[in-house]
């Protein structure tokens, strides 16, 4: 059968399917049609528009590829099309396509609701099949090849929802392209204004993406279920979530490659990346027709992305907003865990591992960030191939912790971490950071901290060590750091304002062996505190308690720089005025004690100086 003949037989039986129909059919169809050419685009086209009926079944076949729709129940569509394409441009290199596009498409409710949407293109196949309300869906894959080289540029399978809204049991979207996967499940789901996406693309970017915008997931009497998967040259992405609402999810894997060979390829781009914005916002979002006002009840996400064998994940079992998780691999090697305007977090576990790395953040109770750039921060970054840059960073602005807390981070072998038990709170900025470049420094920077029942932090650079650990109740008024840094300057820095420490506190620094260490058991309070080691050119031990006012149980501070010692022990202080030692082994070489209007139960004070010692001890 010749091509003119084959079209003749499909404009007839366009024009059947356009008659009126007996009652329990088709009702009414306007605009039909139904078309398959042989050419050299080689396509099959089915597309109706103004459609409305009981039940419907079209089918299109072009060279051994189909083309198939299939509606059950009542529907009511503004415009659908099904084309599957084989553009022979280039032979069979073209653009060879598969499209699925519901349009303002209503499949309302009946006795069998269901919809079942089938396209093939050069043996890959596309799908989607509904159950309940479906308006607006676009499905699509597009086996595209526009360059040469080992993999065609195209080759990608997409899914794109539109302001969907599926309402009813049960969606089923999948699509395969070059024997890769991209599929979309869900229960109840409803857009507002922008589009839902499973992507995968293998080509130049080679990326499994998934993308969810704007999303209103609600929870429903039987528990909604949202699964979407994509996988590219054998890696692997996963959005899952159960029993509650869901808003706003992206989900994104890219192995981005330049393409200038294979190494340098897997070298360029490797990126794993969980963004989670605007999750279970509080502020309930613009509802979309067909789907009740979300509640942003407590539900179970789980969001897992691997990249050449590197993973990122993220799960949560309580209210999550603003999260996101990213491992990129490229030249910088990031694995970042970046959370800001967080809170109420029931459960939460975010994992990162970039190039053998890790970094991590744990939580078993309230987490809460008021501020914007709060997060956990991980950069193997290379200025040179001697490693300049490779830091592992914790950030953490505004952070409001009644649960429980546990970040680490590992770059180059190096490790850092912060753990808390019970109530933590930061008033301003607080930072946790350890850099191994030209400086090779390792700091704590805690402002404006209170309520702290149980913390530890640990920093390890370069062999040096930096650490923190409070059993009990920990407040600065204004400022409160700890620092070790390994540059030129060579410093350990330890400064406390206002502290105030009702419990247990450990501080311990260490740089180019030399330490600095304060201890304290009971009340301690002060205006000013600060205890300062310098190995600059000052080369200087420094501990001054400014204006201050409360009871020292215990105390106990230790300093050493360039083999020097400064120390101050408390068993018992009470007074006003202005308490300070300090060993200056600069130009005046000096070491000082200064006590003023202070009473002393019991005290011991002793510096020393290239050689020279100056102490006090009270009882």
């Amino acid at each position: 059968m010749n091509n003119l003949k084959k079209r003749l037989l499909l404009s007839l039986s366009a024009a059947a399917l356009a008659m009126p129909m007996a009652a329990g059919s088709v009702q009414a169809i306007e605009v039909v049609v139904l078309d398959q050419v042989n050419d050299a685009t080689q396509s099959a086209e089915l597309s109706f528009e103004a459609l409305w009926g009981e039940s419907l079944a079209a089918t299109a076949a072009a060279i051994g590829n189909s083309a198939a729709f299939n509606v059950e129940g009542a529907a009511d569509a503004g415009a659908l099309d099904l084309a599957q394409i084989n553009d022979g441009d280039v032979g069979l290199q073209g653009n060879q396509l598969a499209d699925i596009y519901l349009h303002d498409v209503d499949l309302t409710s009946g006795v069998a609701d269901g919809v079942a949407l089938t396209a093939a293109a050069i043996g890959n196949t596309l799908s989607g099949t509904g159950e309940g309300t479906i308006l607006d869906i676009d499905l699509e894959q597009v086996n595209g090849q526009e360059g040469e080289g080992i993999l065609p540029e195209g080759q990608y399978a997409n899914i794109v929802l539109e302001e969907v809204v599926i309402s009813g049991l049960e969606s089923t979207l999948s699509a395969a392209a070059i024997g890769n996967s991209a599929s979309l499940t869900a229960g109840a789901i409803g857009t507002s204004d922008g589009f839902d996406t499973v992507s995968q693309a293998n080509y130049g970017a080679q990326g499994a993406h998934v993308h969810v915008t704007d999303l209103v997931m609600e929870t429903t009497a039987d528990g909604a279920v949202f699964d979407a998967t994509a996988a590219a040259l054998g890696n692997s992405l996963t959005l899952t979530a159960e029993t509650g609402d869901l808003f706003l999810d992206t989900v994104v894997q890219d192995n981005l490659g330049d393409e200038i060979g294979l190494l340098l390829t897997l070298n360029l781009g490797q990126y794993a990346g969980v963004h989670l914005y605007s999750l279970n916002d509080v502020e309930t979002p613009a509802t979309p027709v067909g789907v009740d006002a979300p509640t942003f009840e407590t539900f179970d996400s789980t969001v897992v992305a691997a990249a050449i064998g590197n993973s990122a994940s993220f799960s949560a079992g309580g209210n999550v907003l603003l999260d996101e998780i990213v491992q990129n691999n490229e030249a910088f090697q990031i694995a970042d865990v970046v959370i800001a305007y967080s809170y109420g977090l029931a459960d939460l576990t975010a994992t990162a591992v970039a190039i053998g790395n890790s970094l991590s953040i744990t939580s078993g109770g309230d987490f809460a960030f008021d501020k914007v750039d709060g997060g956990i921060f991980q950069e193997n970054a290379w200025v040179d191939w001697d490693g300049d840059a490779q830091n592992a960073d914790h950030l953490l602005q505004d952070l409001n912790v009644n649960g429980d807390l546990a970040l680490t981070a590992a770059a180059i072998g190096n490790s850092l971490s912060l753990d808390a038990d019970g109530g933590f709170a930061f008033g301003t900025d607080n930072v946790i950071e350890q850099a191994n470049l030209a400086d090779q420094d390792s700091e704590i920077e805690l402002d404006d901290i209170w309520g702290l029942e149980d913390v530890s932090g640990t920093v390890v650079a370069i062999g040096n060590s930096l650490s923190l650990g409070s059993g009990g109740d920990f407040s600065f008024g204004s400022y409160g750091s700890i620092a070790q840094m390994n540059d030129a300057y060579q410093d350990a820095d330890i400064e406390l304002g206002n502290l105030n420490a009702a419990g247990d506190v450990e501080l311990t620094v260490a740089a180019i062996g030399n330490s600095l260490s304060l201890t304290a058991e009971g009340a301690l309070s002060g205006v000013g505190a600060e205890i300062s080691q310098e190995n600059n050119y000052g080369q200087a031990v420094e501990l001054s308690l400014n204006g201050t006012v409360g009871s020292f149980t215990s105390l106990d501070a230790t300093a050493v720089a360039i083999g020097n010692s400064l120390s101050l022990t408390a068993g018992s202080f009470e007074g006003t005025g202005t308490l300070a030692v300090a060993q200056n082994n600069f130009d005046p070489q000096t070491v000082s004690l200064g006590l003023s209007d202070a009473g002393l139960g019991a005290l011991s004070s002793t510096t020393a100086a290239i050689g020279n010692s100056a102490s006090v001890t009270i009882k």
